[in-house]
């Protein structure tokens, strides 16, 4: 049971950071929304069943009813603090933004925003990036 609530852990992160980009600066900005939305959506679920799974896990509760409402009243909790955590994310990207910005070095896109960003681009938009890498 370890082993699954560290992958969730691993995935809602993930989520989270891909909801840190403003879904306006891709090409399609209707379909980015779409997605920007579905996963801000789905993700608070995620969270909540985490830390439902953290309480279990925690010895804090095993009656399943307990469970299911301790579930039910983190859904809400969790998409209160979801905000707060992007929110986090992208100030913390700004932060060392600023960072390299004040020592004179160039400011450069996180290393993982390339992954993150093929959520939010368009079947065609993807194989149109695919061809220009190879042509480079």
């Amino acid at each position: 049971m370890k082993w699954l609530l560290v992958i969730a852990t691993i995935w809602y992160s993930w989520r989270l950071y891909s909801l840190s980009f403003n879904p306006t600066m891709f090409p399609d900005q209707k379909y980015a929304q779409g997605v920007w939305d579905r996963r801000s959506t789905n993700s608070f679920f995620i969270g909540a069943a985490i830390v439902t799974a953290l309480l279990y896990m925690l010895n804090v509760t095993h009656v399943w009813w307990i469970l299911s409402l301790s579930f039910a009243i983190f859904v809400p909790i969790m998409g209160l603090v979801q905000t707060a955590l992007v929110g986090l994310i992208i100030l913390n990207r700004t932060r060392l933004a600023m960072a390299r910005s004040d020592k004179s070095l160039a400011v450069r896109s996180p290393w993982l925003a390339p992954f993150a960003w093929t959520y939010y681009l368009t079947a065609e938009e993807k194989r149109k990036a695919l061809a220009e890498d190879k042509n480079t």
